[in-house]
């Protein structure tokens, strides 16, 4: 029997003792009377007429002032006034509609824990997005620091090494400066992420079905996919993330490279629209669709390649053959590089990208007319180098970033019950 099909008798049985519980008390109450059986609460009157006594008698109207109900009548209990108790029936009324009202409730409970659970447990978009989002948010704010320092470096270039950057920001603003933005930031690296790793997830579903047909194979046959069917699966997902969450990128990288122009991202927001119009919000999108397909391809393919490989390589060596986990430092060592690789392929496009969203903002001139042309003008007023200005701090930031992502996809993965083509 499988955990659902126990957790839905556990759920009916509840139900049928509840209801079975609330029949028990009614019935009981509806057999109860002055002459009846199972008497839960008799007058004196009802007792004098019961045994044939004298109601008239003195001494069988005695009646203590604590046995009286709201009535006024005398209460006496089954066994007599020695064993005395008061009973109240409009008392045990109501607290059979209390017991009905408890159940009610408690049926309501069980039906919605049984529907939350079942449909938990068929949200697998749900839960890929929800681990992606958590493995974003955490890598990208324990690097914030770095991240300030390279965007800061590509966008008005300059010669200081890391240690410098990082000391004139400590000196000029303390420790808020090492995370402006980073709230820009993670709203836009939660979307990005989940959307990142629930579509590569698709993607491969997708190739994996794909090759099963065309090799004419059974459906729930294992087939596995190339280096190259990883790097396209992943390159795709990364453009369909980052078109999604474009906008908030741009307001991240105004946040940052002004922290006093705006008072947060609802302002930088407005601030956008009302200097450059809509059209500002989507300044470099073209170079960022580009780059973001060897970016993300190329991460997902070099980690989940070499993941694979390391994974076979353990369970062949192991002593029964079984599955061996990968240790968390050799996650940790592959998300580095992964990172490294990807970040070094893109960080051209990634520094043109830069460069497109600021011009026009903040007294910034418009110096480019397209990708093309940026590309172009900066390697002609400052070299080629300067493409690859901010990858120092860019792959310092990236490579521990994209190791914790990793690491913490890995965890919810493990945590939300989802597994991997």
């Amino acid at each position: 029997m499988t955990a659902m099909a126990q957790s839905r008798k556990s759920h009916r049985g509840r139900r049928q003792f509840s209801t079975c519980l609330l029949l028990l008390l009614t019935l009981t109450h509806s057999v109860g009377s002055d002459a009846g059986a199972l008497p839960l609460g008799r007058t004196a009157a009802s007792i004098a007429t019961a045994s044939g006594s004298n109601s008239n008698n003195p001494e069988n109207n005695v009646c203590l002032s604590n046995m009286k109900n709201k009535n006024g009548q005398c209460v006496i209990p089954r066994g007599g006034s020695s064993a005395a108790r008061a009973s109240d029936p409009g008392t045990l009324s109501e607290s059979l509609k209390v017991l009905g009202i408890t159940g009610a409730m408690v049926y309501l409970k069980d039906q919605f824990s049984t529907a939350a659970a079942e449909w938990w447990v068929g949200a697998q978009t749900t839960r890929f997005l929800l681990a992606g989002a958590v493995a974003g948010i955490v890598s990208r704010t324990a690097v914030s620091p770095l991240e300030v320092v390279a965007t800061a470096q590509m966008v008005r270039g300059g010669n200081k090494g890391l240690v410098g950057e990082l000391s004139s920001l400590w000196a000029s603003e303390g420790l808020k400066g090492f995370f402006k933005g980073n709230g820009a930031n993670c709203l836009k690296v939660a979307p990005t992420r989940g959307v990142q790793f629930f579509a590569f997830e698709k993607f491969k579903l997708s190739l994996v079905k794909w090759k099963r047909q065309s090799m004419g194979v059974a459906e729930d046959a294992d087939v596995s996919l190339s280096p190259l069917e990883r790097l396209v699966a992943g390159g795709f997902a990364g453009m369909v993330a980052s078109s999604m969450v474009y906008p908030i990128e741009v307001v991240k990288t105004m946040l940052t490279m002004y922290p006093g122009k705006y008072a947060g991202i609802g302002a930088a927001f407005r601030g956008l629209l009302a200097e450059v119009g809509p059209r500002g919000l989507y300044a470099g999108l073209t170079p960022t669709l580009i780059a973001m397909f060897p970016y993300v391809g190329v991460e997902f393919m070099i980690y989940e390649t070499s993941k694979i490989a390391i994974e076979a390589f353990l369970k062949e060596k192991s002593e029964d053959g079984a599955f061996v986990a990968l240790p968390v430092i050799i996650s940790l060592g592959l998300g580095a590089l992964a990172g490294a690789a990807a970040q070094t392929s893109a960080h051209p496009l990634d520094v043109v990208r830069k460069r497109l969203q600021v011009q026009g903002i903040n007294g910034n001139p418009v110096l480019y007319k397209n990708t093309f042309d940026c590309f172009a003008g900066v390697i002609n007023k400052e070299g080629f180098t300067a493409l690859y200005k901010g990858l120092g701090p860019a792959c310092v930031a990236t490579i521990p970033g994209t190791g914790i992502a990793y690491i913490t996809y890995e965890f919810m993965k493990g945590v939300l019950n989802l597994s991997s083509v």
